[in-house]
């Protein structure tokens, strides 16, 4: 790369570091042959010092603080600490740096020195760092390394590190949340990480469930990262204007493994380098002090900067190291030796934020003034800057696309191209945003407010997905409301039942007068039938008796014409012999008469019982056809009041459904809240 380039040429300037002294001694270090014992510092290391290298590092000039000269001089180490440890070369700076296995090597500009004065060097470490002979090995001390392999990118490989099940009691619990100053998401897992007061509170983004709490009981956690390989967690803080460090722990393990700083105020910046053998840490002391992971000794300090220190970040290849202050300062370093690479000009308030692009090659910053700057790390030069946020943008983040997410004082989440352009506003914050982090995968962006509000935005379409709460219940109370939800919960199951059961009897109720309408409607329609059937048979009959009652008339008319024939006749055949006959003809004529007239008045009386009868049976059809009407029209008032009672019952199911899916909710959330208690008291007891 062109930075190593760059690197190797500007490290032949002489500084009064370890480094250097070490460079130094790699180029001092002669041809040695291992005896048979372990190599001892007075016969085997000390005349390569003597003859390379005290002449720089003696009583009287200590180079870097380190004398070389005497055994006990040299264990004391320098002004960056120790630089041999008993047993364990590769926790050895000098090692380190002489067999080429970290930045800056040794010598410089200059190929590894032979493998036997490293085999020397090396075999003096690993038995013990033995001062003379018959002398004993000094025990490595007691400390845990973080180092990976260096000299290339770290970037997250296996499946997602992801932490243990851990206790949700939370340290803190306020009123309200508190500012967002703390936030970060790992690189390689579905985990959120909110720094607050004596806690980091993890979250699953996607789901927005709290899954642990890591004490913090250094004070207010001010700052939160992920190392890039994501198994680290590095939290900064501590007490204002008493007390400040920086604790580690172990993603997969949730173990704090280190800690760091002995501050005299909170940290409000702190990183590790991507190698993870070098911490920043800087805030109000206006110092940025860079630790060795390895021992947590100090191993160098700038001190350039005017104002608080507000942001640090390792370059992802751990070469550089960008530091920002309260007062718009922001310079590149050499990681190792602090050496200063560039003064990156051009913000004109605060430094807010630093955030690496994942190539190493461009970095970006927010400032107080509202602006975002992308930076060129080998030229120390600006790229391009625009105006991001009203009033001053806070925070900002690169996707592994090339854009950038960024918050501010205008409360706005925005997606920024890589040439400055908006691409889009994923919302609009509460209060004054504070904070952001992206997730790995499909990006979420993850912004907290100055209310302590955190909302959740997909990137990708974008919108709101949903929110995280900062400021988590303590259990106990959480059992509680959960005890009484449940409690509501089975009450509003149980009467909801009721209901249901008191509308299934009125459905019943109503079906069953449905059903008896449904039958009686049967018989009036049978019965209106029978009298429609009736009906028509005495309409026969009236028009029989009518029909009848004519011809008894016309025979009757007939008679009596007969009569009055008879009767004239009677009268001239009086005197007569046939006068006799006559009166017997007239006599039967009148008889037939009579016994017609009879026909007739009986005719008449069939017509009118026929009249009579039809009109009787008329009037029963018309009580059968109201009859009817009302049956139908009662069957109709019944079929609506069944359809809903129907429809009520079933409202009256799903009610019931919803409140037994409710209630059996709350059941398992009080089930879940009781077994993280649990969980938690035991956890507690254990700590203890």
């Amino acid at each position: 790369m062109i930075r190593i380039t760059l690197q190797k040429l500007t490290r032949t300037i002489t500084s009064h570091s370890v480094v250097t002294l070490l460079w130094t001694l790699s180029f001092c270090l002669t041809t040695a042959t291992a005896a048979e014992k372990p190599p001892t510092y007075e016969d085997h290391v000390l005349p390569v010092f003597r003859e390379k290298c005290c002449s720089c590092h003696n009583a009287d000039r200590k180079a870097g603080g380190l004398d070389l000269t005497s055994y006990q001089q040299m264990m004391a180490g320098g002004n960056s600490g120790d630089v041999v440890a008993g047993g364990d070369p590769d926790g050895s700076y000098l090692w380190q740096v002489v067999s080429h296995e970290s930045e800056p090597t040794m010598p410089p500009d200059a190929d590894r020195i032979p493998d036997a004065m490293l085999n020397v060097v090396k075999e003096w470490i690993l038995g013990g760092i033995i001062e003379r002979d018959g002398a004993k090995p000094v025990a490595q001390k007691a400390g845990a390394s973080l180092a990976l392999d260096s000299g290339a990118l770290v970037k997250p490989s296996g499946p997602p590190v992801m932490p243990p099940r851990l206790s949700l009691e939370p340290r803190f619990s306020g009123l309200r949340p508190t500012t967002i100053r703390a936030l970060d998401a790992s690189p390689h897992g579905d985990v959120v990480a909110v720094g607050s007061s004596q806690q980091v509170l993890l979250f699953q983004p996607r789901t927005c469930e709290c899954i642990g709490v890591l004490p913090f009981p250094e004070g207010e956690c001010t700052n939160i990262r992920f190392s890039r390989s994501a198994k680290l967690l590095l939290a900064g803080g501590g007490v204002a204007a008493k007390s400040g460090r920086v604790v580690i722990w172990d993603v997969a393990s949730a173990q704090r493994v280190m800690e760091l700083g002995d501050e005299y105020d909170e940290v409000l910046a702190a990183d590790i380098s991507a190698d993870q053998r070098l911490v920043a840490l800087g805030g109000a002391a206006k110092v940025v002090r860079l630790l060795q992971t390895v021992d947590g000794s100090v191993e160098s300090e700038i001190t350039k900067h005017t104002d608080w220190i507000t942001s640090v970040a390792f370059s992802p290849d751990s070469v550089l190291l960008a530091t920002g202050d309260r007062a718009g300062n922001l310079f590149l370093w050499e990681s190792f030796g602090a050496r200063h690479w560039g003064d990156l000009k051009g913000q004109k308030a605060g430094v807010t934020a630093i955030d690496w692009r994942a190539d190493g090659i461009v970095l970006a910053t927010t400032s107080e003034d509202g602006t975002i700057h992308l930076w060129e790390a080998d030229t120390a030069k600006k790229i391009k800057s625009w105006s991001a946020h009203g009033g001053g943008a806070t925070d900002v983040r690169w996707l592994s696309d090339g854009r950038l997410v960024s918050t501010g004082r205008d409360h706005k989440v925005k997606v920024w191209r890589s040439d400055g352009s908006l691409e889009s506003e994923l919302g609009t914050l509460s209060d004054i945003g504070t904070k952001v982090a992206i997730t790995s995968g499909k990006p979420l962006a993850i912004a907290g407010d100055w209310s302590g509000q955190i909302s959740v935005y997909d990137v990708t379409k974008p919108s709101k997905v949903g929110g995280i709460n900062s400021n988590q219940m303590p259990l106990c109370r959480r059992v509680n409301l959960a005890e009484k939800a449940t409690a509501v919960a089975e009450k509003a199951a149980e009467d909801i039942r009721l209901a249901k059961m008191k509308a299934a009897k009125v459905e019943a109720n109503f079906v069953s007068q449905l059903s008896a309408a449904n039958k009686s409607l049967g018989v009036a329609g049978s019965e209106q039938k029978s009298k429609n059937v009736e009906l028509e048979a005495t309409a026969v009959r009236v028009k029989a008796a009518e029909d009848q009652l004519g011809i008894t008339k016309l025979k009757a008319k007939k008679a009596q014409e007969i009569v009055r024939s008879l009767e004239e006749i009677k009268e001239q055949a009086s005197g007569n012999p046939e006068k006799e006959v006559a009166n017997e003809i007239f006599t039967a004529a009148n008889k037939t008469l009579v016994d017609t007239n009879t026909s007739v008045g009986l005719a008449e009386q069939g017509l009118q019982e026929s009249q009579a009868e039809h009109a009787a049976v008329l009037k029963e059809k018309q009580v059968a056809v109201k009859n009817l009407a009302d049956l139908t029209s009662r069957a109709s008032q019944l079929n609506e009041q069944v359809e809903k009672a129907v429809a009520n019952r079933k409202s009256i199911d799903e009610q019931h459904m919803d409140a037994v899916k409710k209630y059996q909710s709350s059941k398992e959330k009080l089930k879940k809240w009781q077994d993280e208690l649990v969980f938690s008291q035991a956890a507690a007891a254990k700590s203890e």
